[in-house]
């Protein structure tokens, strides 16, 4: 940035207007976006069979980039492919591409699209980041209206594809994925699954995913504190390669929710979670051993029964000592759980880069 633009934008703000307050509002704004416009934007696309799509998204990528002439590099990460998704970006950086702008990331074999965009997230060398897929559905023309969004009220902007190109058995399980997300986790964004969102470095710098988790990023992020926001963005058709999408991916999906779900609720002190367990068979099993004693002694003297059947061969008395064991084996497992959490789970062993090209 030149300084005497910082100069004559930090004059600007000594001005006072008629009330004798600072009239600032628009020069700091101005001064902000001078600053942000210096900063260098890392673009996250993991790929997985994508060799029709790697070399025009990138085209499309550099061509609004520096239409907005903002400073970028673009980070392809290979999850495993087996066509010519490597050997297509290769071919790019070997016909000249201009320096740092274009890095791809090999991965040993296919760990899935989380640990694939994990991968990209611990190489970034920009402040601001942009993730987004790899199979050209995604319009890198909403990136500038992104950027433009992530204003200081915000640390993490998320896409919606509020006119989704795809068919019913994708759309209407988002949906309820959706629904379900904002209920269970408080996230009042109306796209988790849309993967084209722009963060500040720090949000995700040392994010943990785990399973399925990179769709659960702003509820994972929002529990930290950071801020959410939104911007409708385009949705395209797939018109090259296959899916990835399917039955599997969907129900663990939902597996992945409900797991976060609990995480965000018991993974600090999940103590907190067995013990509650415990007392409820505690007191079921209290409750039981003494309707069993009230059974043997007092109904005794009523000549309620005839026959009193013996405390050892009680049905009741066997499950209240059942729910006692129950009990007593929840509150061990919440003290090993406890000391489970001690130890140190890092997401970024779930992946192993073979090589790096730039």
């Amino acid at each position: 940035m030149n300084v005497f633009s910082i100069l004559f934008l930090f004059g600007t703000l000594k001005g006072k207007n008629s009330s004798g307050y600072l009239c600032g509002k628009h020069t700091v704004n101005s001064l902000r976006n001078l600053i942000v416009d210096d900063i260098l934007i890392s673009i996250v696309i993991p790929v997985f069979n994508e060799e029709d799509n790697v070399v025009p998204l990138f085209n499309s990528i550099r061509d609004v980039m520096t239409n907005i002439n903002r400073d970028f590099e673009v980070i392809f990460v290979d999850d495993g492919s087996t066509d010519k998704t490597v050997p297509n970006l290769r071919a790019v950086l070997d016909n000249g591409v201009e320096k740092d702008t274009l890095r791809v990331i090999e991965l040993q074999r296919n760990f899935g699209q989380t640990p694939a965009l994990l991968a990209g997230l611990a190489n970034i060398k920009g402040e601001l980041v942009v993730t987004m897929d790899g199979d050209l559905q995604n319009d890198p023309q909403d990136i500038p209206a992104m950027l433009n969004a992530l204003t200081e009220e915000y640390d993490v902007v998320c896409g919606w594809r509020k006119n989704r190109k795809d068919n019913a058995f994708k759309k209407l399980p988002s949906k309820f994925n959706n629904f379900l997300n904002r209920r269970l986790n408080n996230v009042f964004i109306h796209d988790s699954g849309c993967t084209l969102r722009v963060y500040r470095r720090e949000a995700v710098e040392h994010v943990q995913l785990f399973a399925e988790g990179h769709r659960y990023i702003p509820a994972i992020l929002a529990q930290q504190g950071f801020r959410l926001g939104e911007v409708v963005t385009n949705h395209r058709p797939r018109t090259n390669g296959k899916t990835k999408y399917g039955f599997r991916r969907l129900f663990r999906g939902f597996i992945d929710l409900f797991t976060l779900n609990a995480i965000n609720k018991w993974g600090k002190k999940p103590i907190h979670l067995f013990s509650r367990w415990f007392i409820l068979f505690m007191l079921v099993s209290f409750l039981t051993f003494c309707w069993t004693i009230l059974e043997r002694v007092a109904f005794r003297f009523w000549d309620i029964y005839t026959e009193l059947v013996s405390i050892k061969s009680n049905p009741l008395f066997i499950i209240s000592f059942s729910l006692f064991l129950f009990g007593i084996i929840l509150l061990f497992m919440g003290y090993i759980t406890e000391l489970l959490l001690r130890s140190n789970f890092n997401s970024n062993e779930s992946y192993k880069i073979k090589k790096e090209w730039t």
